[in-house]
């Protein structure tokens, strides 16, 4: 009777440990793609605006106000949707947002737990900081230069596709 109790509690353990490992990767949530492309698409059309001379070239004009809100906003939104899925793998670099998050264009506070973000987590704080480094720039000096929007704008949109690749390699194959 032993053995049969000994054999149950192992199978068992395997089944417990196979679900466990299900989680080591957080699943694909089609969420992230659709907002991080809309985005990607709205951050061009600011950048466009801000680049040709429109009311987004200035920090205080509505729409600038605006796109920042929005953007802060989303960005939010997917780093907390982020955290209820988190796998259990650590990113490797998640060290690197600490220097980051230090910088004085930053106004990003990291999580307590910041070295236990995953890489879709780790991503999205990195959006996070790009856009505060935009951002910043367009705040000292009151308006955003072509110069700017072309550097700070690109590093940002950059940070945006490499967090969309992020998602999708994690998107099921049908």
């Amino acid at each position: 009777m032993a053995w049969a109790w000994t054999k149950a509690s192992v199978a068992l353990l395997a089944v417990i440990c196979v679900s466990a490992c299900t989680t080591l990767i957080a699943p694909y949530d089609p969420t992230f793609d659709s907002s991080l492309n809309k985005l990607s698409e709205d951050t061009a059309k600011f950048l466009a605006a801000a680049s040709a001379g429109g009311p987004e070239r200035a920090y205080r004009s509505k729409e600038t106000v605006a796109y920042y809100a929005a953007t802060g906003n989303v960005l939010d939104r997917l780093i907390a949707r982020a955290k209820l899925t988190r796998g259990y793998i650590a990113c490797p670099t998640d060290a690197s947002l600490e220097s980051f998050a230090a910088a004085q264009t930053s106004k990003t506070e990291l999580p307590d737990d910041f070295r236990k973000l995953d890489c879709r987590e780790f991503q999205l704080y990195s959006v996070r900081l790009y856009s505060n480094q935009l951002e910043y720039a367009h705040a000292s000096e009151g308006v955003l230069n072509r110069s700017e929007a072309t550097a700070l704008g690109g590093a940002f949109q950059t940070a945006i596709m490499g967090t969309i690749q992020t998602f999708v390699a994690n998107k099921p194959t049908n």
